[in-house]
């Protein structure tokens, strides 16, 4: 019985030692792939065009490997690593970039130069792209996302593919990031301008030289009347 002993023991630390189980090497040849196996206790193996590519496991449980198989938790994605979800869009690990699975790797779509950087969630990543220039090319995961152009006088939408004027910002603070949102002064326009009709269709403005009030129709600026124009806080009059 006291032979035995030892045997025994050596079976129990085998159930949770790499050792016993399969371990590759980054390069090795593989066949299936999204395959894991484990190349050390904090490096995963993952399967990519018949050989593993290193990963690193995230978490206090690293790669774990038991009775053939393994698992490996990372989502600290890179531009260049494996990815098994052909399409998914993904900000990288210091959300300065937005991703998108191609062949099994990740490929930059942009880089994410506003204060939010890249947000990923449940509905798929979106990028924070600060300030751009009407006609600035922009990607399909970025349909509707708003910028502001550098000189802060406009707020541009991203629409099939290319950043748009939406409605110009005249008004106090003109265009700018406030929190987790773009804000757009429209309270000074010229006749003619394009208005967020969204947000602000029949809504006033001034013009520029105050001399008569502008209504927003349709996504553009009309004349309403002539009249001495003046911008209270939240209020257009005309007098």
């Amino acid at each position: 019985m006291i032979a035995h002993l030892p045997r025994l023991a050596l079976a129990l630390l085998c159930l949770g030692s790499l050792a016993c189980n399969k371990t590759v090497k980054a390069g090795d040849p593989c066949e299936k792939t999204g395959e894991i196996q484990c190349i050390d206790d904090k490096t995963g193996g993952f399967c990519v065009d018949g050989k593993y590519e290193a990963l690193a496991c995230e978490g206090a449980t690293g790669c774990m490997a038991v009775a053939g198989n393994a698992s490996c938790t990372h989502t600290q994605y890179a531009v260049g690593e494996a990815c098994f979800t052909e399409g998914e869009p993904q900000c990288t690990a210091d959300k300065k970039a937005m991703i998108k699975c191609e062949n099994n790797h990740w490929v930059k779509l942009e880089d994410c130069t506003g204060k939010l950087g890249c947000v990923a969630n449940a509905q798929g990543a979106k990028c924070d792209l600060a300030v751009a220039a009407a006609g600035n090319a922009c990607t399909p995961e970025n349909e509707g996302n708003a910028s502001c152009t550098e000189d802060g006088t406009a707020l541009l939408l991203c629409r099939d593919g290319k950043m748009v004027v939406e409605a110009t910002c005249k008004g106090m603070h003109g265009c700018r990031q406030k929190g987790t949102s773009i804000e757009c002064n429209s309270q000074i326009a010229d006749l003619d301008d394009p208005c967020d009709r969204q947000f602000y269709d029949g809504k006033f403005a001034c013009t520029p030289e105050k001399k008569a009030r502008l209504v927003c129709k349709d996504g553009k600026f009309e004349k309403e009347q002539d009249c001495s124009c003046n911008v209270m806080i939240d209020e257009v009059t005309c007098k």
